[in-house]
């Protein structure tokens, strides 16, 4: 995967999260942005987005991170529907 393709899904994802942040606490603002990321995104770019979290997630919003542990089940049951 391209290092700007990624670095787009990670700018993005983050963009996400501060849009999501008048739902208040981080719980709630992660599950909008796990709501947004499953209803927007494709499951191309949801595991993308994973696997670069699972390897560094240090320009993560921790609340993307969160996020991405609720959808995790659910880019894999679409995963192996393929």
């Amino acid at each position: 995967m391209a290092a700007r393709q990624i670095d787009h899904l990670v700018k993005m994802a983050n963009q996400i999260v501060l849009n999501m942040a008048p739902w208040g606490d981080e719980q709630a603002v992660a599950a909008k942005t796990a709501e947004h990321l499953e209803k927007f995104w494709t499951a191309a770019m949801r595991e993308q987005l994973l696997n670069h979290c699972r390897h560094s997630a240090d320009d993560l919003s921790p609340v993307v991170t969160l996020a991405l542990t609720m959808i995790e089940p659910t880019a894999k049951t679409e995963e192996d529907a393929l």
